[in-house]
């Protein structure tokens, strides 16, 4: 078994995925390469996203459709308790807006590859995006299934956030992949409402939903979680190229963030900077356009703002330019996203 690409995942979506996996079957090993993969895979301390998208495959080859059970059954053994302060200060924050800022700021914590993003629109709702590193028109049947077990455990955070196991949550997901027929299966497992016809995947909350208080709130333990929240991924992120390219990113402006001026700021060439994140599975372009993403979907959201206005803030030549690019990562145009 070889591995097309490095990125190194937290080890519990190795033991959540196969304790899923046992409740159906005795045997799991094949399912991750073999005897000897999955003897290594028991006493490692990380799991590389290959090593999660080919167990998937195998998975799907095995059951189809059955597999966005085993996803909903992977969700049950991920234990929010294990994950230590990042997760903690999540499920302690005083606003859903709080819960949701904090998991986009420790997304990192749960998958390297996998962005999360809040947005508040002007009629008081909160979207959370969860951008793979695919454009839209890249998006694979496998990439989707990939996501459904991301999902699975984000879903579970929220709702245990909220208190609310059985809450109904609608999710805006792409169509392209995905036969009609497993939208049913996917409603039904996961408890949710697909939103059809959307490229771009994100959790959806109602205004009451954010405006409501969900728990007590401990103002003193939670400051000391996200103390030592902030301790815990510093020290597990400070060895990540793609978080060091993400935090230069937030401190240029955006049209002066080129591969160069990044490298320079990491102290290398951008030769050796493409390398290193090529072997984490993802090139500098597709960081550099999840970052523009994000800050178009801030900026779209701003009243009165000027879509000619936000292309030249992106560093694109034109508004039309700007429309393409935002249609090939979401699926929509600026307009429709408005």
């Amino acid at each position: 078994m070889t591995t097309d690409f490095s990125t190194q995942l937290p080890i519990f979506w190795f033991h959540c995925l196969d304790s899923a996996i046992k409740q159906r079957s005795q045997e799991s090993a094949d399912i991750w390469g073999g005897s000897t993969q999955y003897a290594q895979l028991c006493q490692a301390e990380t799991v590389s996203a290959y090593q999660l998208e080919f167990a998937v495959n195998q998975l799907y080859l095995r059951y189809g459709d059955e597999l966005i059970e085993l996803f909903s059954q992977t969700a049950q053994h991920f234990d929010e308790l294990e994950q230590g302060a990042p997760v903690l200060a999540m499920l302690t924050a005083p606003t859903l807006h709080a819960f949701c800022d904090l998991l986009c700021r420790y997304s990192f914590h749960l998958h390297p590859l996998l962005k999360i993003i809040c947005r508040e629109t002007e009629h008081g709702e909160l979207e959370l995006w969860t951008i793979t590193q695919e454009y839209v028109d890249e998006i694979t049947l496998m990439s989707h299934l990939s996501l459904g077990l991301y999902l699975s455990v984000i879903l579970k955070l929220i709702r245990r956030y909220l208190k609310a196991p059985n809450l109904r949550l609608p999710i805006y997901i792409n169509r392209i992949t995905v036969a009609g027929d497993v939208m049913p299966l996917l409603e039904r497992v996961f408890n949710i409402e697909v939103k059809p016809g959307y490229a771009a995947r994100y959790f959806l909350f109602h205004p009451q939903l954010v405006e409501q208080a969900h728990r007590r709130y401990d103002p003193e333990l939670h400051e000391h979680l996200k103390v030592l929240a902030e301790q815990q991924a510093t020290h597990s992120l400070e060895r990540s190229i793609i978080f060091k390219v993400n935090e230069v990113f937030k401190s240029k402006a955006v049209v002066d963030i080129t591969l160069d001026s990044i490298a320079q700021e990491l102290h290398m060439s951008g030769r050796t900077l493409n390398r290193k994140l090529q072997q984490e599975g993802v090139s500098f372009r597709r960081l550099y356009d999840k970052y523009r993403l994000e800050q178009s979907l801030n900026m779209l959201n701003q009243h009165n703002v000027n879509i000619t206005h936000v292309a030249l803030e992106l560093g694109f030549s034109d508004s039309s330019a700007f429309t393409r690019a935002f249609k090939r990562w979401t699926g929509e145009t600026p307009t429709q996203r408005r």
